[in-house]
């Protein structure tokens, strides 16, 4: 079947641009709503080792039945069916799952979407951290419009899957097809006025990068272990006419631990001033997975 995206695309966007203020927002809310009952449903599921799409323990793998929880590995399955998963699921929901499933161990810390650290020009450059297991997931504007011969003259895009630091599923492996769901919601959000994310339960680090860094600052807590950090917060006290004692210094060290604030939130408050400049960098933590760079083969 195929169908006319750009129709499609303009029939939604003037739907959208159609609605009132009060349409608007109850779209919006039964949008939130839908998306929180099926994360309700994932997490209760995920706690039992259930899989809330199809109803089965993470450890079933039956192949008339493809299941995006294969991705896990609590089950045996092999490298080629991957493309069952693409096939039925396509990448928009392939990768919400698995963004459900890092956020459960820890938030946003285990997906590294950052613009500024894939390789430029990408649609698509993104690695998934879950327990041993990293997927990554990469598109080139080559790869989008379809290339070569018949096995990739579609737009697909493609997947690496590492368990234990080894290669299970390589980025050339395969050529996975977007859905046609992708494919208008890539579209769609190219619209004026329109976003595509994977809500507040999908979120990546370029997400919470995207918070004002004052607010991570101040709303944020340290952690003495490293692996659990989603940011890394460097702060500089330039105080030239008026240095800072080190009982001052270890003060707000205390402060620290006893408040469960960062340090960089009491240095603002305890040294900035006329004479004393306070300087915070925000940055991901080192915690954070990078992304798996993939070779792109040129087309013939």
């Amino acid at each position: 079947m195929t169908i006319d995206f750009e129709k499609a695309v303009s029939r939604a966007a003037a739907d959208f641009a159609n609605m009132t203020a009060e349409e608007l927002d109850a779209w919006n809310h039964a949008n939130d709503a839908e998306h929180r009952a099926q994360y309700l449903k994932f997490i209760d599921g995920y706690r039992k080792e259930h899989c809330y799409l199809c109803g089965k323990d993470f450890k079933t793998v039956s192949k008339e039945s493809p299941c995006v929880h294969w991705l896990l590995r609590r089950g045996r399955f092999k490298n080629k069916d991957i493309v069952l998963i693409a096939q039925k699921f396509g990448y928009i929901n392939i990768c919400a799952y698995l963004r459900w499933c890092a956020n459960a161990e820890k938030l946003a810390a285990n997906i590294n979407d950052l613009e500024e650290e894939a390789p430029k020009g990408k649609v698509l450059s993104s690695t998934i951290k879950w327990k041993n297991i990293e997927w990554s997931f990469d598109c080139s504007p080559n790869d989008f419009a379809g290339h070569g011969g018949s096995h990739s003259n579609f737009p697909h895009y493609h997947f690496q899957m590492r368990i234990d630091g080894r290669q299970f599923i390589n980025f050339n492996d395969y050529h996975l097809p977007f859905s046609n769901h992708d494919l208008f919601m890539f579209r769609l959000s190219k619209e004026p006025g329109m976003h595509f994310d994977f809500g507040a339960h999908g979120m990546g680090m370029q997400d919470v990068m995207d918070i004002d860094p004052d607010d991570i600052i101040n709303h944020t807590m340290p952690t003495e272990d490293e692996n659990e950090s989603m940011f890394n917060i460097q702060t500089v006290v330039m105080a030239p006419n008026k240095p800072i004692r080190g009982e001052d210094i270890s003060e707000a060290f205390e402060e620290s631990k006893r408040t469960g604030r960062t340090m960089a939130s009491i240095f603002r408050e305890k040294f900035a001033g006329d004479d004393v400049e306070v300087t915070s960098i925000v940055s991901p933590s080192p915690a954070v997975p990078e992304i798996t760079p993939r070779t792109e083969h040129k087309p013939r």
